[in-house]
């Protein structure tokens, strides 16, 4: 039985710490940084950053705007190779985040988020675990 995509991306950092390898692979880089926009690809999909408009799309789909976004938060979860897997996400309320993607090095993650909370304009939260 195969687990839907978007599961197996929720589900991927608690088995990765139980049985030692990921469901999905960490995977996230910037694909493009220029006045308009700034394209982030990862395992998670593909997201562009619309300066003009200030929303997050995926796929042409609107997902936020930058206003409702509070933070870009990353947070470490134990990985199962020894090593933490770290967790880009925008946080808009308790309950309601967006996963960009995840990525094995540290300051890989620091840059993204760093690049993305310049973008929103909003500030970096670095979390240990969920908030």
């Amino acid at each position: 039985m195969k687990i839907p995509h978007r599961l197996a991306l929720k589900l991927s950092p608690l088995v990765e710490a139980a049985r030692g390898e990921p469901l999905v692979e960490p995977f996230i880089e910037i694909d493009r940084f220029d006045d308009d926009q700034l394209v982030v690809e990862s395992s998670h999909g593909t997201f562009v950053f619309d300066r003009v408009q200030r929303v997050v799309s995926e796929g042409g789909q609107q997902l936020v705007t930058f206003d409702s976004i509070q933070s870009v938060d990353i947070a470490a979860f134990p990985g199962g190779r020894g090593e933490r897997s770290w967790s880009i996400t925008l946080f808009r309320s308790l309950f309601d985040r967006l996963t960009i993607g995840r990525t094995y090095d540290d300051g890989e993650a620091s840059v993204v988020a760093s690049k993305l909370a310049a973008v929103i304009g909003c500030r970096v939260v670095s979390l240990m675990g969920h908030r």
